[in-house]
């Protein structure tokens, strides 16, 4: 094989959070064998796992740039939290990295699978699926799709038909907001985006701003930017009216207000 494959669970793990560990974690992936194989090492023939290679901690840190006592704690912090096995001998050690077959199966395709896709992601196929955009991508006409089919999430359904009544210009297409409503969900759950939601109309109505197309709103740097509720806003200063206007140029200032009584020239 020539390439593995990269869970997204690496986003939440410790590794990732870490350079260095990143960089080390991902040449453990790359060394380890695919599919398992046998070496002779001197007289012993070694029987290799998918998931495991044979290497030693001065090799890795040659081929990393780290120092060897670096990788040493490394291995030994992943072989306390069951991440990897190693297996020492005298002349070489095996690692093992487990659970590798859950990450790296290897999907046999059929012939018409092969034929249909090629270096496309699945997963951003499925979203392509969603606004119709097909007949590139499996070679095949796009047929239009039942509402039954395409099946709208229940929590945009609802955002949507919030936004909708709250929002104070038109609210745009509704595909194109089904499809950001996806793409913000997988990194921010249904209550964040209400949330950023309401934060974002509320700045709009004291600020006088003008709310964007559905669709234009829901970006993920929006959403995260407006988890905190705007301060230092206030609502926008009502327009003086044309009489009002007109009272402050011929007397120079403010008209009296309703129900205020204006003292009588003979009075004063």
């Amino acid at each position: 094989m020539s390439w593995i494959k990269l869970h997204r669970r690496l986003l939440d793990s410790d590794v990732f959070k870490k350079p260095d560990h990143l960089k080390i974690w991902t040449y453990l992936l790359l060394k380890a064998s695919h599919c398992g194989k046998t070496f002779k090492h001197g007289d012993q023939t070694i029987q290799i796992e998918p998931g495991s290679f044979v290497s030693g901690r001065q090799k890795i840190a040659e081929e990393t740039g780290f120092s060897e006592s670096k990788i040493r704690r490394f291995l030994e912090a992943k072989k306390a939290t069951n991440k990897i096995t190693i297996k020492s001998t005298k002349q070489y050690s095996i690692i093992t990295i487990c659970k590798y077959s859950d990450y790296q199966i290897d999907e046999k395709e059929t012939d018409q699978q092969k034929d249909q896709q090629t270096d496309h992601n699945q997963e951003y196929i499925n979203i392509l699926k969603t606004t119709n955009v097909v007949s590139n991508i499996v070679g095949k006409p796009a047929k239009k799709r039942s509402q039954k089919e395409t099946g709208n999430d229940p929590h945009f359904e609802e955002w949507w038909s919030k936004y909708r009544k709250a929002s104070a210009s038109p609210e745009g297409s509704k595909k194109k907001a089904a499809l950001q409503y996806e793409i913000c969900s997988q990194d921010f759950s249904p209550d964040q985006i209400n949330v950023a939601t309401r934060h974002y109309l509320i700045e709009c109505r004291k600020a006088g701003y003008s709310t964007k197309h559905a669709y234009g709103f829901l970006q993920p740097d929006l959403i995260k930017q407006y988890q905190e509720e705007p301060t230092n806003l206030t609502d926008p200063p009502k327009q003086e009216s044309f009489l009002d206007q007109q009272y402050k140029r011929i007397h120079g200032t403010e008209s009296p207000k309703a129900g205020s009584i204006t003292p009588r020239l003979e009075s004063v």
